[in-house]
């Protein structure tokens, strides 16, 4: 068993290491005359000359920072991401019909709230900057484009929670709004981790289990019937059992949380701020809900809903310790049998809502979840296989060419 552990790492980083085609990023300084000019600029990127169709590209985390600029290609190292094995490919395909397609990396800092000798976002912090960038580039694209130029989202792993929160916002926008819904010709989400459960992935039959942050439904407004998932089975981001909502519970506070050798105490500070906080929204949930009490919401739901800084809870809610009073002795007194009956349903749902947690040790999401994670990326023309990354870039191109020819979206 010792040997086979050891192994683990090695087979990891093989596997890694084979999924890295050779020519796959443009050298910097590579570019030309025929697409967005610049030192590191691919020749077929047209994302500044308001091409057909912009891909905005969301990376995964320790892959952006809040300084990159959008369109330089950045060389990829063994811990990247490499979204640009969709972005420059889709460029190339169209590379004879110049214009087409575009391409714009979002800015910002892309960590889980890590750091070794320096201060970080958290990882909440890190998402809500990176759906502030891509608005904003949408935003600055849409001023400069207006019609010409239609979008599409693309996000990966944090970049694809970022695109999520983006795409669920955006599709309910009026159609007279600076970006609206029809200004978006497609979504693709990549190990996304709000993927719902079960879900197709690329237009065929995905992964049974759903996302490690939420894997309820999701509502795209009338971006629904232009966004697809791709999902891998066993990478625990988009495809983790349903029913572990402790996990998720766990990940939302950490998610507030910043981990940094330089200061370790800091770690320690967050974690009270996050249990007071969530505690006080958790409160400021239940006394604006008269009959809460008697619902099927039980507490865990509601820790997982306002343990995510944006879920709005009422700023004007009355959690004041009078309040808190008032409330103890209402369920010690009259309404103490609601409150057995309460906690009666809290013990069995918890039960309930947590029995997958058993299935991320029982199947073999520790073993392969990591490989699987970064299985996505390859375009090598030369192998077999047709990996997720080719199913985008075509499903890009197509988009792209729908754009050309009658400027309707293609799903």
């Amino acid at each position: 068993m010792r040997s086979i552990r050891l192994l683990l790492p090695v087979a990891a980083v093989l596997a890694a290491l084979s999924l890295i085609p050779p020519d796959a990023v443009a050298v910097p300084g590579a570019g030309s005359n025929s697409g967005s000019s610049g030192p590191g600029v691919h020749p077929d990127n047209y994302a500044l000359e308001c091409p057909d169709l912009l891909i905005v590209a969301v990376s995964g985390a320790t892959d952006s920072e809040a300084d990159r600029d959008p369109v330089v290609e950045e060389s990829r190292q063994l811990w990247s991401n490499w979204v640009g094995n969709v972005t420059v490919p889709a460029g190339e395909a169209t590379a004879d019909r110049p214009g087409t397609i575009g391409w714009m990396y979002v800015p910002y800092p892309a960590t889980y709230g890590l750091g070794l000798f320096e201060d970080v976002p958290t990882y909440q912090d890190s998402v809500a900057a990176g759906v502030a960038s891509t608005n904003r580039i949408l935003d600055e694209r849409k001023r400069a484009c207006g019609e010409r130029t239609r979008f599409a989202l693309v996000g990966y792993s944090v970049g694809a929670e970022v695109i999520e929160r983006v795409s669920r916002e955006l599709g309910h926008r009026p159609d007279d709004a600076h970006v609206a819904p029809d200004d978006i010709a497609g979504v693709v989400l990549v190990g996304d981790p709000y993927r719902p459960a079960g879900v197709d992935s690329l237009g065929g039959a995905g992964p049974r289990g759903g996302g490690f942050m939420s894997s309820e439904p999701a509502d795209y407004g009338a971006l629904a019937d232009r966004v697809v998932y791709s999902c891998r089975r066993y990478d625990v981001a988009c495809d983790a059992p349903e029913d572990i909502a402790v996990l998720e519970l766990a990940l939302g506070m950490l998610g507030q949380m910043r981990f940094t050798l330089i200061d370790p105490m800091q770690t320690v500070d967050d974690l009270g701020r996050t249990v007071a906080v969530t505690a006080a929204r958790a409160a400021a949930h239940i006394v604006t809900r008269d009959d809460w009490w008697e619902s099927d919401e039980s507490l865990l739901d509601v820790l997982r809903k306002v343990v995510d800084k944006t879920y709005p809870v009422d700023p004007s809610a009355d959690v004041s310790p009078e309040r808190m009073r008032e409330i103890r002795d209402w369920a010690v007194g009259p309404g103490r049998p609601i409150v057995l009956e309460k906690l009666r349903a809290e013990g069995v749902g918890f039960v309930d809502d947590n029995s997958g947690i058993v299935d991320l040790f029982v199947e073999p999401y520790i073993l392969l979840g990591f490989v699987q994670h970064i299985g996505y990326w390859n375009t090598n023309p030369h192998d077999p296989w047709y990996w997720d990354s080719e199913r985008i870039v075509d499903w890009i191109v197509a988009l792209a060419e729908a754009e050309r020819v009658s400027g309707q979206p293609q799903n």
